[in-house]
């Protein structure tokens, strides 16, 4: 297994952030593929417990005692990671597996500049009306989307205030952040847009993060 410092250009930690209900992204040496599994409670210094990751049946004969893994997961914006190994697997009374407290926990703070090519339908509200929008461009800071130039829709200027929703694959609910128009461009019969977000909300940034770090493509 690749050493942390290879893994991402992280800074160490003072101590470990994570919220029970957590989920957690665990990449088990000798596997090809990234589990998920959900935080349920530590003792500190001791070990912590998650839930047995999904896709079971495919790890289940690398999760042994002594057997290594990293472990990440997102707290207020940023990727934690830690290296750590199986202490033992629990089926009954209830079916978890305990790991080894960290010794050290990493932490990045996911790129701010990134953009990410995606493809999301959504909706604006500006100037007293609604419309249909693609997002096609998204980062933690921003967004660019376009929408078609019809008649009863004024185009948008730099400057102006809307609020953009959106519906992020994996997750249920529509978000919604208000954002600033910083550019404006016209391609054929699209109006492209370029916004960023302003008083971003947890109820909004919180999944944003979990879907930015789902198609970042963190290498093992």
């Amino acid at each position: 297994m690749e050493e942390m410092e290879e893994i991402f250009e992280l800074q160490e930690s003072e101590g470990i952030y994570i919220d029970i209900g957590t989920q957690v992204y665990i990449d088990i040496d000798g596997v090809d593929f990234t589990v998920t599994s959900i935080f349920i409670g530590l003792l500190k210094d001791e070990f912590l417990i998650v839930t047995l990751p999904r896709r079971f049946r495919s790890v289940k004969n690398k999760l042994y005692p002594g057997s290594k893994m990293v472990v990440k997961y997102l707290y207020d914006g940023c990727v934690f990671a830690f290296q750590t190994s199986v202490i033992e697997l629990i089926t009954n009374p209830i079916r978890t597996l305990a790991i080894e407290y960290p010794k050290i926990v990493q932490q990045r703070e996911l790129r701010i500049v990134k953009r990410n090519n995606v493809v999301i339908p959504g909706r604006v509200e500006a100037k007293k009306t609604e419309f249909p929008i693609v997002i096609f461009d998204i980062s933690k800071r921003g967004c660019r989307f376009t929408y078609h130039d019809v008649k009863n829709i004024n185009m948008l200027k730099e400057g102006d205030l809307l609020r953009v929703y959106c519906r992020l694959p994996g997750i249920a609910n529509e978000i919604g952040a208000m954002a600033i128009v910083r550019n404006v461009k016209r391609e054929q019969k699209q109006i492209s847009v370029g916004t960023r977000f302003q008083d971003i909300t947890k109820g909004f940034l919180n999944p944003l993060m979990h879907f930015l770090f789902s198609i970042e493509g963190y290498e093992r």
